[in-house]
């Protein structure tokens, strides 16, 4: 089923996305490359993670570092998240905390989840930025308000290191940062 040029860039995206979800990677690379070239962050996203993984296309994972930074650079919130995560982990680049520090931190105060846990981690040890248990608290309870249950291990880990007074600080940060999370999905909503 080839896309109508009529069919709206939004519609396209979700065709790409059925049709990878459905394993037609073929009709998802043609419809991720069409819209990725018209600089849509969602396609390069999608073109990125068919990438890095090698569905339907040749594995490439320097390729698909290239096309995340483009995507996480349009304003892609998953491209952030995924690229934080790799230079958090190093598995396919050098560790880079910084970068990971940076993405990361954006895509949580987007509301990404997993970006919010990592971040908490990165705070927890100290990785890209100074140790900080109530920031790690903190990250740790947005991710874990956002949906992501398993985050709950990283907040408990968190919480059982801090004093009376960190735990009043970082329910505190935490109820501060959902509250902005909220704010900017709300603004981001309206525009």
């Amino acid at each position: 089923m080839a896309p109508s040029p009529l069919e709206s860039k939004d519609q396209q995206l979700e065709l790409g996305e059925v049709a990878f979800r459905d394993g037609n990677n073929a009709l998802a690379l043609t419809l991720f490359d069409r819209l990725a070239a018209k600089h849509d962050p969602a396609a390069e996203y999608w073109l990125a993670h068919m990438t890095e993984w090698g569905i339907g296309v040749p594995k490439d994972p320097a390729k698909s570092i290239t096309l995340y930074a483009k995507a996480a650079a349009d304003g892609s919130v998953p491209a952030q998240s995924r690229l934080g995560e790799i230079y958090l982990n190093g598995n396919l680049v050098t560790p880079d905390y910084a970068k990971a520090f940076e993405l990361l931190g954006s895509a949580a105060r987007s509301g990404n989840p997993r970006a919010a846990m990592l971040l908490g981690q990165m705070y927890r040890y100290g990785l890209g930025t100074k140790a900080d248990p109530t920031e790690s608290y903190a990250w740790s309870e947005v991710a874990v308000v956002e949906g992501l249950s398993f985050a709950k291990i990283e907040r408990e880990a968190a919480f059982a290191s801090m004093s009376g007074d960190e735990r009043q600080k970082g329910a505190a940060r935490a109820a501060d940062l959902v509250a902005e999370i909220k704010k900017k999905s709300t603004t981001a909503g309206k525009s």
